[in-house]
């Protein structure tokens, strides 16, 4: 009878010492950010500043394609990019960022090997989390071969250039109708 006791003893004791080493044992990579200082510039180390709408994601929702709205910081960037917000496929890292198809953000990234790239440590953040009006830059620019679309700051008159384009059409076809049907009648 004793020895089904030490047995038992000894599962328990197993048992306690394998629990107790899953919480020894090294954490899954986690990402160790250092935050700006309190009213610091949370886009001071970035090399690129923007901001766009993800319109769709790939690699794990890591990579994300983006319609570019604004740049405010680094060089032009063309109406729509490509952020990496981790590794290749198969591959993952501590720091690595997923994004939303359909969310606007400020993006704050560098440039590594002719790509942009961003990571959970970098200010990248919802721009409606942020007072874009107040936060936002005087010397903004809109991306290459874009209008710059400020939808909290105004409309954007490149907005109205095709309903204007549709009423100088109908508007030019009806003056023509008239002027003809003035030459018939007499």
């Amino acid at each position: 009878m004793r020895h089904i006791y030490v047995h038992a003893a000894l599962r328990v004791a197993a048992a306690l010492l394998l629990s107790l080493g899953a919480l020894w044992a090294p954490a899954a990579a986690s990402a160790s950010c250092l935050l700006p200082p309190p009213g610091g510039d949370p886009w001071a180390d970035a090399e690129v500043v923007f901001i766009g709408t993800v319109t769709a994601v790939a690699n794990g929702d890591r990579w994300a394609t983006v319609r570019v709205e604004e740049v405010w910081r680094g060089p032009d960037q063309p109406a729509e990019v490509i952020v990496r917000g981790g590794p290749e496929s198969n591959t993952a890292t501590s720091v690595d960022r997923t994004y939303n198809v359909g969310i606007r953000y400020i993006f704050a990234l560098s440039i590594a090997d002719g790509a942009l790239s961003d990571s959970a440590c970098s200010g990248t953040t919802p721009a409606d989390a942020v007072d874009i009006v107040a936060t936002r830059p005087k010397d903004i620019r809109p991306p290459l071969g874009g209008s710059l679309n400020t939808p909290d700051g105004g409309p954007d008159l490149g907005d109205f250039a095709g309903p204007a384009l549709v009423v100088g059409i109908v508007g030019g076809l009806l003056v023509v109708t008239v002027l003809v049907a003035r030459r018939r009648d007499t």
